[in-house]
């Protein structure tokens, strides 16, 4: 989704682009490398001869992943890529992060800003653990021969998005229409193109000295922010699949999930994603609008037709 969306941006711009992934792009403009970024040799290859990264690679939040995949990819992943970058004098590099590095699964966040500190308490979810390993190692990296910054997107949505709004639809196809709280917790999101323009600025902007160069950076959308059910219950309608017919309160939820976490260990149903639906997650992109410009140069009804135009022209009216 994200890269995709970065790809599309260079090109438009006439830049020459190298992709590593795991899946091949079918488009004749890009160099390709299909692979793993746990491959060094491979990774040192895609190096050769870059000005900027972006590294968007993840392992992201699955509970069916085993925890060493986290650590492989998220940890082990970007250590090969910052000692590639390092071999090869790539000179910058935009590591893609999360708002989840400052979540400590307890204390709600309200427009939170770039002065939050990382839990003092490491996060139990894998995803989250190792994206705050991560981004300190990129942040650290950051000197004379490499400058770094990190993006923290909230929650992201869009075209080819594999995770947050498929897997809300699932449910809602599986006919589990729960609400998780009372409905007055907020939640930010972002478009992924969104997302895009801000790797961008902030590469444009990236350089040994600069007021980017070590930086972390909230990315966010256009306020006011939503809570997460009635964020989706309009992709809902247009999918005609109904909204959630009843709610659970935060603290049985919590209960709930903390039960389902001891007998299905791999469900979505989990403490992690009952905090995410019913505290508080709102945050603030005033830092990346001051130190490299960004504003969201997508509308909310913009995004959102290109998402539902999307979602319904995937199989039986959305991913599955």
């Amino acid at each position: 989704m994200l890269g995709y969306e970065i790809v599309n941006r260079l090109l438009a711009e006439d830049k020459r682009v190298r992709v590593l992934d795991i899946q091949p792009i079918d488009d004749p403009r890009v160099e390709l490398f299909v692979g793993d970024v746990r491959d060094r040799a491979l990774v040192e290859r895609a190096c050769e001869g870059v000005d900027v990264v972006h590294h968007t690679a993840a392992a992201v939040w699955n509970p069916s992943l085993p925890r060493q995949v986290y650590e492989e990819v998220n940890v082990g992943g970007t250590e090969i890529l910052l000692d590639s970058c390092r071999r090869k004098g790539v000179p910058r590099l935009v590591f893609t992060s999360s708002i989840d590095v400052v979540v400590d699964g307890r204390r709600p966040i309200l427009d939170g800003d770039e002065s939050l500190p990382y839990p003092k308490t490491p996060p139990r979810d894998p995803y989250s653990h190792t994206k705050i390993l991560s981004e300190r190692m990129v942040l650290a990296a950051n000197g004379a021969q490499l400058a770094t910054c990190a993006l923290r997107p909230a929650g992201m949505y869009g075209p080819r998005d594999r995770y947050h709004l498929p897997n809300l639809i699932r449910v809602a196809r599986h006919g589990l229409n729960v609400r998780l709280g009372d409905g007055s917790a907020l939640f930010s999101h972002v478009y992924s193109e969104n997302v895009a323009h801000a790797h961008l600025l902030a590469a444009a902007h990236l350089a040994p000295g600069t007021q980017v160069a070590g930086q972390a950076y909230f990315i966010t959308d256009h306020k006011p922010d939503a809570n997460l059910f009635a964020f989706l219950e309009p992709f809902l309608r247009e999918l005609e699949l109904p909204p959630p017919a009843f709610s659970i309160p935060y603290r049985p939820a919590y209960l709930l999930a903390s039960l389902a976490e001891l007998v299905a260990p791999k469900s979505p149903f989990n403490r992690f994603s009952v905090v995410q639906t019913c505290v508080h997650h709102t945050f603030v992109h005033h830092k990346a609008s001051r130190d490299f410009g960004y504003t969201p140069v997508v509308s909310r009804a913009e995004a959102y037709r290109r998402t539902v135009d999307w979602l319904k022209a995937q199989p039986a009216g959305g991913p599955e």
